[in-house]
C-alpha cells in the first residue's frame, strides 16, 4: 500500500462557489462538477490499485512507492499517474474528475 503523504492533496474542496446549475469553481475559475474532487480516502484506493497492477484502465502508470524518491521525475510520474486516475475515475478511460478540480497535483505534473 503506498504511504498516502505520497498523493498530492488536490488543493480544492468539493462544492465550492455553487454555480446554481450543478458546477462549482475550480483552479483558475475553470467550472467543474461540484461532487469533485472525490473522497480522498476512495481516491488513495483507486490509486493503490493502479499502481498494484501498473495500469489504470489500460494505461500504463509509474509512481515510485519510496518515499525517499523525492527527485522532480518521481513527482512528475506520481502526478500523471494521480491524474490519470483522477481523470478516468468512474471507471471509463476521460470519464470523471477534470483536472481543474486538482490543481495541487496538476502543478507537480509540470
Amino acid at each position: 500500500s503506498i504511504d498516502p503523504s505520497l498523493i498530492p492533496d488536490f488543493g480544492l474542496t468539493a462544492g465550492q462557489d455553487p454555480n446554481g446549475s450543478g458546477s462549482c469553481a475550480g483552479a483558475n475559475n475553470i467550472l467543474i462538477p461540484c461532487f469533485y474532487p472525490p473522497n480522498r480516502e476512495e481516491f488513495i484506493e483507486k490509486v493503490n490499485s493502479a499502481v498494484a497492477s501498473g495500469n489504470f484502465l489500460g494505461t500504463p502508470v509509474t509512481f515510485n512507492v519510496d518515499p525517499l524518491a523525492q527527485s522532480d521525475k518521481d513527482k512528475f510520474n506520481r502526478a500523471t499517474t494521480c491524474l490519470i486516475v483522477l481523470q478516468s475515475f468512474n471507471g471509463t478511460r476521460g470519464v470523471g474528475c477534470p483536472a481543474a478540480s486538482a490543481p495541487t497535483i496538476l502543478n507537480q505534473q509540470k
